[in-house]
């Protein structure tokens, strides 16, 4: 059921330029800032336990997008992955609205969240592969 190509390559390759620090950290923070604006708007629009779902799963599908499409640019793979998508998404806020939900409810809520975040980046991984 795997596809080990869709996750072939170590992210620690030394073909992959390594960006210091001064460079990536400003690029992970404003990244970061257009997510977090992003969820929140989300969430003010769907309300909290549902945005929080549509949140997450859209940033499931787009990181295996981004990891399947291997941009050779890092300041890409930071600014969009861990700055954009890494503010967008959050655990936190999933755990907090699944533990305000009845027993029932949040078993569904978790399993839509986490089973629909896993197909979503499967699904994420075979778009962003260029093969």
């Amino acid at each position: 059921m795997t596809d080990p190509d869709l996750l072939d390559g170590d992210p620690a390759d030394e073909s992959v330029p390594v960006v210091g620090l001064v460079v990536a950290l400003p690029v992970v923070a404003l990244g970061g800032a257009v997510g977090a604006l992003g969820r929140y708007g989300l969430a003010e629009l769907a309300g909290s336990t549902v945005g929080t779902l549509v949140v997450n799963l859209l940033g499931c599908l787009l990181l295996g997008a981004l990891v399947g499409a291997r941009p050779g640019d890092p300041l890409l793979r930071l600014g969009l992955g861990t700055g954009v998508l890494g503010g967008f998404t959050t655990m936190s806020t999933f755990s907090v609205d699944t533990l305000a939900l009845s027993p029932a409810e949040a078993v569904g809520y978790v399993l839509a969240s986490v089973g629909g975040g896993l197909l979503l980046a499967r699904a994420g991984l075979r778009l962003g592969h260029d093969e």
